[in-house]
């Protein structure tokens, strides 16, 4: 007992206790977690498709490499073939459509998964420091490919279950590339890239006339503008955890980031911010009409 008569180490347990419960809602206990995860599927399989058909062509890809070698620069590891390549974007376009519509075909997800790999290996294999920056796209595929996606009604707790976990594993991994961008920020160029000189110099290379005219500012402003942009990436995941009930929020800020890195840079990360919609603003109930279009859509290219 302390000198209040109370037991040691009570204010410890109720903390511990209130991380546990918030820890039991994000993984187990998300409210509509099968439809959300259906419709990140459909957001899933819309981005792979948008992002495969706007690859850039094998007969570019192909110039591209023979200018690198006449340079003497050094190709990546593995061999590189239009035809392979073209053909690999065909599959994984068709197979990523049927998964989107609803076909949970094992041999579907199989294909879809494994073609847009071979894809996205095939496409940095061009030059040997290439590397892919849409991998999240991969990796949530894989996990809506194993887990049940569809957005049907459980027949047991154990699948709502599965289903929170799952839902919580992006939303945790959406909240980490965040912060991985936001330390390699701090830990590589340090405090320099806070003084907004780098902003500046990326708005009047890269901007828009938006950010061409802002890079003209005040210093100080840019600067502001930086070290916001760096406590955002880094502080997403923790206020993701202890504004659990606020998420809402921190996905419509996601939005406005993105937007904002849009209107001044002229940099898209829409393969990352689309998914903010799905994963944490928009309300489960949406997931019915969108499952009953994607439906409609499904009979209507197959209706034999």
């Amino acid at each position: 007992m302390n000198r209040d008569g109370h037991p040691r180490g009570r204010p410890a347990r109720t903390a511990l206790g209130a991380v546990s419960r918030r820890l039991a809602d994000i993984w187990l206990n998300q409210p509509g977690a099968r439809a959300r995860l259906s419709l990140t599927r459909y957001t899933t399989g819309a981005a792979i498709m948008r992002h495969v058909a706007h690859m850039p062509r094998g007969e570019v890809l192909q110039e591209q490499l023979a200018i690198l070698e006449a340079a003497g620069q050094p190709r990546g590891s593995r061999r590189w073939e239009r035809t392979t390549y073209e053909a690999l974007r065909v599959l994984t376009l068709a197979s990523a459509a049927a998964w989107t519509l609803g076909n949970d075909h094992p041999a579907i997800r199989i294909t879809t998964n494994l073609s847009f790999l071979a894809l996205q290996r095939r496409l940095v294999a061009v030059h040997k420091d290439l590397y892919s920056y849409t991998s999240h796209l991969n990796v949530f595929l894989l996990l809506l490919s194993v887990v049940d996606s569809r957005g049907t009604t459980a027949t047991s707790s154990r699948q709502d279950e599965v289903a929170s976990a799952a839902l919580a594993a992006m939303q945790i991994y959406y909240a980490t590339m965040y912060l991985q961008s936001g330390l390699s920020k701090v830990m590589v160029t340090g405090p320099k890239w806070m003084d907004g000189r780098t902003l500046r110099g990326a708005m009047a290379e890269l901007g828009t006339p938006f950010g061409k005219s802002m890079s003209r500012r005040d210093l100080r402003l840019l600067a502001a503008a930086s070290a916001a942009s760096v406590a955002f990436e880094l502080g997403f995941l923790p206020a993701m955890l202890l504004g659990w009930p606020y998420r809402h929020l921190l996905g419509l800020s996601s939005v406005a980031f993105h937007g904002s890195v849009k209107a001044t840079m002229n940099i898209s990360f829409w393969h990352l911010s689309c998914f903010a919609i799905p994963l944490f603003v928009l309300s489960p109930d949406v997931e019915r009409r969108v499952r009953q279009t994607a439906r409609l859509v499904r009979r209507h290219l197959t209706p034999c």
